[in-house]
């Protein structure tokens, strides 16, 4: 039986040996920080996206305001 666990603490540094980790714990917090990248890239287009969102919703609230006084005289 061949135990990669075992080999990995000395092939990718003391942190490894010190607190135990795992390939398994390296690829989820790798994985961890390409989503928060990802996240963190994506912001700006999101508060473009929700600011014309509300534009819109408030044009179009604005729109049925006119219309139900105009209905109702």
């Amino acid at each position: 039986m061949h135990n990669d666990a075992m080999h990995l603490p000395i092939t990718t540094g003391s942190a490894f040996l010190i607190y135990g980790w795992t390939l398994q714990e390296l690829v989820l917090i790798l994985w961890a920080l390409y989503v928060v990248i990802l996240i963190v890239t994506k912001l700006p287009e999101l508060h473009r996206a929700v600011s014309r969102i509300y534009v819109c919703v408030q044009g179009r609230w604005l729109r049925i305001k006119e219309w139900w006084r105009g209905s109702k005289n």
